[in-house]
């Protein structure tokens, strides 16, 4: 199938990706994503080859960057239909860590997406974990639950964002995302939401308190880019610290869910750090099932990524 120069570029765009040849023969062509924020001792990789060789030429290529900005985890993506992918870098250490069931549409089939991982630690001649004096990152914080607080579910308006963006800084809600590194600070670059909301990337509902008339908490619906994988879409979820444990997280999931099959999809998936208590127990009771966790994240330390599923159909 053609590919359009849009789609080709997000997979594989020119400032991180290389092309690896062999006198005026293209073995392969990978990308290359230094890991950040959170992730930062990850690195994640794409790559297209032909060739055994290709293949393990540019994961070498990759691995070598990786060890030179000093990760500790190397990770990639496989449709389920790949096979010979799979196997291919398998056989070069990396392991099977997580797969979303029925992710992936191929004529007619649908198939798991499987996310992959090598363990590149113990090719350092130095201690390349950091210690951590004590857990206490991200503490506890006591906040006053809301007064009588009357909610509903509505649709995002564009208004909407400064007031989430607000609350979004928090340590009880910035602990929980992938993005940001500090209370106070906003988990992610101003603008462009809107324009991903715009051109239909981003599906979101909020929860309002009608007392005050300003949204407690947002969740929006991802879509994928590869073509062979819109029926599924990711979840995000964050509420603000007052209102958690009061219902409001239940009612998005709620309103999530026709959402969803309006949209006419199968699954939703989503990450969750793995000493997120409150909120694993909050997907599980909205019928999302653990399938995998991938290493390598910080928080109050290394913890791992656990990824859930729910099916609609």
């Amino acid at each position: 199938m053609p590919v359009s120069d849009k789609l080709f570029n997000e997979y594989f765009p020119p400032e991180k990706s290389f092309l690896l040849s062999h006198g005026k023969r293209a073995e392969a062509l990978f990308s290359y994503f230094r890991g950040e924020h959170k992730g930062s001792p990850l690195a994640r990789f794409r790559i297209a080859t032909g060739s055994k060789i290709g293949l393990r030429e540019g994961v070498g290529k990759v691995e070598m960057t990786a060890l030179a900005q000093e990760k500790l985890i190397v990770r990639t993506n496989v449709f389920g239909y790949d096979k010979e992918g799979l196997a291919a870098l398998r056989s070069l250490g990396y392991r099977l860590f997580a797969s979303l069931p029925e992710t992936v549409s191929l004529n007619g089939r649908r198939y798991d997406w499987h996310f992959v991982c090598k363990d590149i630690t113990n090719r350092y001649s130095f201690n390349v974990k950091r210690r951590y004096a004590k857990p206490g990152l991200y503490p506890i914080v006591y906040v006053k639950k809301a007064q009588k607080p009357s909610l509903k579910v509505r649709g995002y308006q564009p208004e909407d964002k400064a007031t989430l963006d607000r609350f979004a800084g928090h340590p009880m809600v910035i602990r929980g995302i992938a993005s940001g590194v500090f209370d106070g600070l906003l988990p992610w670059p101003p603008g462009g939401y809107q324009q991903m909301v715009d051109a239909g990337l981003v599906y979101p509902i909020v929860c309002v308190d009608e007392t005050s008339g300003e949204p407690v908490g947002i969740l929006d619906l991802h879509r994928q880019t590869p073509d062979v994988m819109q029926h599924v879409m990711k979840l995000g979820m964050y509420v603000k610290p007052e209102y958690q444990g009061m219902g409001v997280g239940t009612m998005l999931m709620q309103a999530m869910k026709i959402m969803a099959m309006r949209l006419n999809l199968t699954r939703v998936w989503l990450s969750v750090y793995e000493g997120n208590t409150p909120a694993r127990r909050l997907y599980k009771k909205a019928g999302f099932v653990e399938c995998g966790k991938l290493p390598g994240w910080l928080q109050e330390g290394y913890v791992s990524e656990i990824y859930m599923t729910l099916k609609l159909d």
